[in-house]
Order: C-alpha cells, then sequence, then structure tokens
C-alpha cells in the first residue's frame, strides 16, 4: 500500500511540473490529495481495529478470531514487511534528491505533512515486526534429544543405587572433629571398651550409643522377621508372620528358650522410673500393673503416684494425696482396675483407676483395730487380708469391702503370702509354724514347723507354687521345696511335721524385711533395710546368689521394697531417698 501511495504521489508532481501549474492541474492535484487523505483516514481507522484486536490479546483478550487474525496476518507478512522496508527507504532517497529544486514551496510544505503521517505509518507497521516474532521453524530432534538425555539420567540413577549402599542425607563435620570425655559422668563410663580408654571421637561415641541403645531395647523377633518378608514377593503364607501364628497352637507369650545362667546375671541400669516426681520420703510400696506397662509408688509423705514406665522418660500419670494417711502398703488390685492404701491408721482407702474416684473405708467393721498398715492383697484374689496382734488374718471382700471371715493362728502373725491363682493363703508366725489356708473354704489346709527358721519376718511364694521361702530376724533367708512338703503331709500320721529347707541364704547380716519371686520363679529377691546396700538375688533351681550384680558400684541405699515386672522385664527397687531405682534384665524380652 506504501509503495502505491508514493507512486501516484510522484507521478502528480511530474504532471504539475510539465504543465507549469496550470488551474486544471492544481484541481486535479486538489482532487488526488483529498482522495489519497481519506484513504489514508481509512487505513488508519483499519489500524486501530488492529491494534485494538493487540490489545484484546496481550490484556486478557478471549475471542479466538482475534487471535487468528492476528498471528495470520503477522506470519504472512513477515517477508514481505522486511522487503517494503528496504524499497521504501531507496525510493524515499530517490524522491527527495529528485524533487528538491523543482516542487514550489507550498507544495514542499505539504509534502512534509504527507512524509510525516508516512513516517508514522511505517512507525506503526514496523512496530509489530519488534514486538513480536512467530518461530515457524520447529526443531524435529529436540524431543529425541529430551528422551535420550531422561533416559540416560535413569540409568545413572539405576547404576548408582545398585553400586551404592545407602548413605546419611547428612554428615555434621563437627562430631567427627569433637571429643568426648567418657569418664567424666558415670553414665558414659559404661561406653568405654578398656578400661583406661578416656577419650573418643564424636562419631565413635554416637555409634558406641547407638549400640547402648539397641543392647537396651532390643527389636522383637517378629519385627525382624516382618521386615524381611516386606521386602519378600512371594505369596506364599507360610513365609508371613500371621502364617506362623495361624499354623500353630503353641501359646504367643512363652518362657525364654535359654535357661538363665545360675552365676552371672545381666543388668543394665535406666533412669529412675519416679524420675519425673520424686518421693519426698522413703518409698515404702512399689509394685507393676499386671497388665499394663505402669508403675505404683507410696511412701510416708502421703502420696500415691502412677508411672509410666519405658525406660527413657517415665512419664508421670498420676499423683492423690491422703491428707490423713503416710502409706506404709499400697497394692493392685481387682485385675489392676483398683489400688487399696492403708497405713498406721484405723482406716483405708480404695482409689478406682478407671473411674478416678477415691473412697475411705472405715476399718473392719466389728473389729476396733487402731493400725492397718499390715495388709495384703493378689491382683487375681477377691480377698484383702489384715494381720492383727493376737494372731488373726481378717479377711475383706475385695469387691465390696465387708468382711468375710478371720483366720485364726496359735501365734502372733508375722507374714501372709497370697498364691498366684489367688486360691490359698500361707502365714508364719513367732512359733515358726507355717500355715497353709484354702481361702475358697476357709479352713486351714496344712500346718508344719520350720525349724530352720528363728524367729521369722517374712514370706513369699513363687508364682507356680515350686518353692517358698522364709526370712528370719538373723538375715538367714531359707527356700523349700513344696513337693517335699507334700509328701511330708501325705507321710505325716497328724496335720503337724516338720520341713526343711533345701538351701539357706547367709549372704546378709540384718533382718529380712522382703522376698520377691519372679514370674517365672527362676530368681528370688531378698532385701533387708537395716543397712545400705542391702539386697541379693538368688538364682533358682540351684540356689546360688548371681555374684555380678549388685556390685560396690550400684549405690542401692537402704532398700525399702523391690518389684519384678509381669514378664520380669524390668526390676524396680525403692529406697530411704525417695528414689525408684529402675533395671533392665536383658534375658527377658518381654515387660
Amino acid at each position: 500500500m506504501a509503495v502505491k501511495k508514493r507512486e501516484q504521489k510522484q507521478a502528480t508532481k511530474r504532471s504539475v511540473a510539465q504543465n507549469g501549474g496550470s488551474s486544471d492541474n492544481e484541481d486535479q492535484v486538489k482532487t488526488q490529495k483529498a482522495s489519497s487523505k481519506r484513504q489514508k483516514k481509512a487505513m488508519v481507522d483499519k489500524k486501530s481495529r488492529a491494534e485494538t484486536d493487540l490489545e484484546m490479546l496481550v490484556f486478557g483478550g478471549e475471542d479466538e478470531d482475534v487471535m487468528n487474525n492476528v498471528f495470520g496476518k503477522m506470519v504472512s507478512n513477515l517477508p514481505a514487511a522486511s522487503k517494503d522496508s528496504d524499497s521504501d527507504q531507496d525510493e524515499s532517497e530517490e524522491s527527495g534528491s529528485e524533487n528538491e529544486e523543482d516542487e514550489p514551496e507550498a507544495e514542499s510544505k505539504g509534502e512534509d505533512e504527507e512524509m510525516a503521517e508516512e513516517m508514522v505509518e511505517d512507525s506503526i507497521e514496523g512496530g509489530d515486526d519488534s514486538l513480536f516474532f512467530v518461530d515457524t521453524v520447529l526443531d524435529k530432534n529436540s524431543g529425541d534429544e529430551d528422551e535420550s538425555e531422561s533416559e540416560s539420567e535413569s540409568d545413572s540413577d539405576e547404576s548408582q543405587s545398585e553400586d551404592e549402599q545407602d548413605t546419611a542425607a547428612w554428615v555434621d563435620e563437627d562430631t567427627q572433629q569433637a571429643t568426648v570425655a567418657l569418664k567424666s559422668k558415670a553414665r558414659s563410663r559404661k561406653l568405654r571398651e578398656t578400661e583406661g580408654e578416656n577419650e573418643v571421637a564424636g562419631d565413635v561415641y554416637e555409634e558406641r550409643l547407638r549400640q547402648q541403645f539397641q543392647k537396651i531395647n532390643p527389636v522383637p523377633k517378629w519385627a525382624d522377621k516382618a521386615e524381611i518378608n516386606a521386602w519378600d514377593d512371594s505369596d506364599k503364607e507360610d513365609d508371613t508372620v500371621g502364617g506362623d501364628l495361624l499354623n500353630t497352637t503353641a501359646p504367643l507369650i512363652s518362657k525364654s528358650s535359654t535357661l538363665l545362667a545360675p552365676t552371672k546375671l545381666d543388668t543394665i541400669r535406666l533412669r529412675n522410673a519416679n524420675q519425673m516426681a520424686p518421693s519426698q520420703s522413703a518409698i515404702s510400696s512399689i509394685q507393676f500393673h499386671p497388665t499394663s506397662s505402669v508403675l505404683l509408688t507410696a511412701g510416708l509423705d502421703k502420696t500415691l503416684r502412677l508411672f509410666e514406665v519405658d525406660g527413657k522418660d517415665n512419664q508421670k500419670i498420676q499423683s492423690i494425696y491422703f491428707k490423713d494417711l503416710p502409706i506404709t502398703s499400697a497394692q493392685f488390685i481387682r485385675g489392676g482396675q483398683e489400688v487399696v492404701v492403708s497405713g498406721k491408721r484405723g482406716w483405708y482407702y480404695s482409689v478406682d483407676i478407671e473411674k478416678s474416684a477415691v473412697t475411705r473405708i472405715s476399718g473392719i467393721p466389728g473389729y476396733k483395730m487402731k493400725s492397718l498398715e499390715f495388709m495384703h492383697s493378689s491382683t487375681t484374689s477377691d480377698r484383702l487380708a489384715f494381720m492383727s496382734n493376737g494372731g488373726q488374718i481378717h479377711l475383706v471382700s475385695a469387691q465390696t469391702k465387708q468382711f468375710i471371715h478371720t483366720l485364726p493362728m496359735n501365734g502372733a502373725v508375722r507374714d501372709v503370702a497370697f498364691t498366684a491363682d489367688g486360691n490359698y493363703l500361707w502365714s508364719t508366725g513367732l512359733d515358726n509354724e507355717v500355715y497353709q489356708w484354702d481361702l475358697r473354704q476357709n479352713r486351714c489346709l496344712s500346718r508344719w514347723h520350720d525349724s530352720a527358721t528363728f524367729r521369722p519376718t517374712c514370706l513369699s511364694v513363687s508364682p507356680d507354687t515350686s518353692y517358698y521361702a522364709s526370712g528370719d530376724n538373723a538375715g538367714v533367708v531359707n527356700i523349700y521345696d513344696t513337693n517335699v512338703v507334700k509328701d511330708k503331709r501325705v507321710g505325716a500320721s497328724g496335720a503337724f511335721y516338720n520341713v526343711n529347707a533345701f538351701k539357706s541364704i547367709n549372704n546378709l547380716t540384718t533382718s529380712i524385711q522382703g522376698l520377691k519371686f519372679n514370674h517365672s520363679s527362676e530368681i528370688l529377691g531378698i532385701y533387708s533395710r537395716r543397712k545400705a546396700d542391702q539386697l541379693k538375688l538368688v538364682h533358682l533351681p540351684s540356689g546360688t546368689v548371681f555374684s555380678n550384680w549388685p556390685s560396690s558400684k550400684s549405690h542401692l541405699g537402704h532398700v525399702q521394697c523391690m518389684d519384678f515386672s509381669p514378664n520380669s522385664g524390668f526390676m524396680a527397687i525403692g529406697n530411704d531417698g525417695g528414689k525408684a531405682l529402675l533395671y533392665r534384665l536383658p534375658h527377658y524380652q518381654n515387660y
């Protein structure tokens, strides 16, 4: 369009120059100029519409016809636009040189205005080219190259994953450069491999801590097998943990397959069970919950505390303060649903754990007892036993707290013990006589004389009723085989007979205050309160005392009470300092 307009202008100018400026020619020129101006105005209007379409496209236009119109024209006019721009420059130079001398001043002024308009139009036409560039040539090989690069990267990743082992995502260089003194703290001394070792590198210290943690908390066998089967693609039911459980009728929980060594017992010292809330007095009672990982502590500070036992944090669950009762005895009853606490008062309390309800019981109906401190119970029995000074044992219902029956003895009663099933009660008195009571009939089954015990102080029966032990005021503990007791009872002509101990433990020199069997009847714990560190563990059935623990570095304090967890995985010891010492027994894997 620009070329045609310039050719018309040049032809008009030549005709005017040839005719010498006649009036007819002037009218013709004016007519042509007017028509050319109208054409320019139409082109400008047309250009403005094109610009409008372009603005709609750039700033939010959504008309497909506009997009096709703009981009279609741009692609079709790309080659022509470059040629027109070159030819326009050449022609404008030639026309400028020819018309400098021939045209009059008036026409030169009008020509300048027309040239300015043409420059504006050219700049508008050239502006589109500078704003947009449409690449119509596609690289056919680009897709193939991308695919080849992605394949090469995946191959390299697979090769690296096969050749290289798993490494840490992040390594702290300061840990490798640091050194840790193992002798500075008592906890870190156990990490030494040799007695003379003092300092180790940070990464070595980290690895030994990890090994110590794995030693304290070993991975169960079922977890190892489950991890192996998780990577096994086979569909056989025999290879799964569930398949093993379904293919056998053996109990899920059984005794350890290896026997406990009679001379050495592995123990691991853990954080105190009551580290979150230590007792403000000596701990008089300590007991594990029969089914949950919960530990009970109570003392003369009149507070009952429950802790969650995990060996790490041992968080406190609950504490209950009894303002009028210094606690001397606290025990779980009814399968762990309830706790009973008593002391040197004529009343005692019952705590319902599930309902968080505390009930005060006013003694034993029909008996005015100033002190109920000697109370005994069992998690499996439905009875509570209170010892009185006159050789009487009062039985109370664990459910209703109502009086049931009184079991009389010939002499003053010193201690009683329930069997594991809760159906029988054993008792001993100052006259060295031992009684076996049937709680279902409230009668004495048998009675015998303990000639090896001098002034007995405590009594305990093993969970499997294979042994019973008796401690005396001289620090001697006698262990008896119940099978011998049964044979004596059958062969004796009367109800009274003598029984001799098969083993006597003389390692302690002060009065024995407590005896405790573990769940498998393989360990018997004996302790005295009169001197510090007076605790020993006895192996059964050999009757030998473990020589490696406790040692001179154990620092147990004055032991007041002790207990084993339901499966002997943990052992807790309460001392006069208000601490509940917690130990892990690695021989037993379960809690």
